[in-house]
């Protein structure tokens, strides 16, 4: 696999697997297994992550996060993997593969590489403030919990399809 070039630094430990199945057949260029942050602002390069991880969450320090800065964007954002496909043919029977098996958010995002685009669905995106209810925020962090199993469990349907 190339180095990553995320703002991380790093691959996320739980997507690697599917990453390695990938690459026999196809060239992955990004990808993330799904995360829960808190972020300031949402513009790409003028946000900053507050709170960030891709396994569950903690309610308590989201809340005590949240009291700290005031306001935040809260987000669950599913998996998403960026597939070069390099033929037409390639990307077509990686489509097909893929929406036939309920990834229906799967699409063609270039034709230059016939780059597909695999997408798990679900994804939050919730503006909190320092009014936030300690009940509400913890209501918000189970949700993405929930939401962030599931994409986990998608992982490894995709490994099976893959594999």
């Amino acid at each position: 696999m190339k180095k990553d070039k995320s703002p991380q630094g790093f691959y996320d430990a739980d997507i690697i697997p599917l990453l390695n199945i990938i690459n026999k057949t196809y060239e992955t260029t990004s990808s993330c297994s799904g995360r829960i942050t808190l972020m300031t602002g949402i513009k790409k390069g003028e946000s900053q992550w507050i709170y960030k991880t891709h396994t569950k969450a903690d309610p308590g320090e989201i809340y005590k996060r949240i009291q700290e800065y005031g306001v935040l964007h809260f987000l669950y954002e599913p998996l998403i993997i960026h597939v070069k496909c390099h033929t037409r043919e390639n990307a077509e029977r990686l489509l097909t593969t893929l929406q036939s098996n309920g990834f229906k958010k799967a699409c063609l995002v270039s034709f230059k590489h016939y780059l597909v685009e695999i997408n798990d669905t679900g994804k939050m995106e919730v503006p909190v403030t320092k009014d936030l209810s300690k009940e509400y925020a913890s209501f918000l962090v189970n949700e993405a919990n929930k939401r962030l199993r599931k994409t986990k469990e998608n992982i490894k349907k995709l490994e099976s399809i893959f594999a």
